[in-house]
């Protein structure tokens, strides 16, 4: 249970670092590498650089504990999560195939993880 908590925890930690990349880009130029390299240290994109750096240990940890075929599609909540977080932060709007695919994702989840 610790492990799938872990790996919760580090798909969230996942999903944050993405939130605050598109925070971090919105309204923003980006037309070449150059613009990249300057956005990497502006502070929403550098903290979210940073979150990204934990989070890559986090999931070492956890691979070095548990198999990754059982760790990796954890992973895979991320894709809700940031479904949700786009809706309600940045007000997009969903269309109907995207949350069957979601739906598709949940039940793949939920039995990769029991077996």
């Amino acid at each position: 249970m610790k492990m799938i908590l872990l790996c919760f925890g580090n798909t969230l930690l996942m999903v944050t670092g993405q939130i605050l990349f598109k925070i971090g880009s919105t309204g923003k130029n980006i037309d070449n590498i150059f613009d990249i390299i300057k956005l990497f240290f502006t502070p929403i994109v550098f903290f979210a650089l940073c979150l990204y750096a934990c989070t890559t240990g986090l999931w070492l940890y956890i691979l070095s504990k548990i198999p990754i075929s059982f760790a990796y599609p954890i992973q895979a909540l991320a894709f809700p999560i940031v479904l949700f977080a786009s809706m309600f932060l940045f007000k997009e709007e969903i269309p109907i195939s995207r949350w069957i695919g979601i739906i598709f994702i949940c039940v793949g989840v939920f039995i990769s993880t029991k077996a």
